[in-house]
């Protein structure tokens, strides 16, 4: 008997009831493109239920760019076929004049201390 999966509860609530998870009950299968192709579609499905913006590549399946609306990064997502990821944060010349060292410094903290095995 396997153990429902359950989603981690999420600081804003996002819409991911709807999205079927399933595959995240299997056993990642190295060299199957069709189980990892059902991965990442359910990751860039659980990205745009939570209001994010995400393309695909044609050349790249594995490659997600993920991005808010009307926000300034642009997060590049790719994910290997044992579920592993590879991943950077894109956010040009988007820090203001004048920014203070503690505001700078608190940003690069959050951004730096979250945990995704959580």
């Amino acid at each position: 008997m396997t153990e429902a999966h359950a989603l981690p509860a999420p600081i804003v609530p996002y819409d991911w009831g709807g999205v079927d998870t399933s595959v995240d009950d299997e056993t990642p299968e190295l060299l199957s493109e069709d189980q990892l192709d059902r991965y990442v579609e359910t990751v860039a499905e659980l990205l745009r239920a939570a209001g994010l913006d995400v393309d695909t590549d044609r050349d790249d399946p594995t490659h997600l760019s993920v991005r808010r609306s009307g926000g300034r990064f642009t997060l590049d997502l790719y994910i290997r076929d044992d579920r592993s990821t590879e991943w950077a944060i894109e956010g040009g010349d988007e820090v203001s004049e004048g920014t203070t060292a503690v505001r700078l410094a608190s940003f690069l903290v959050l951004l730096m201390t979250v945990d995704a095995d959580r």
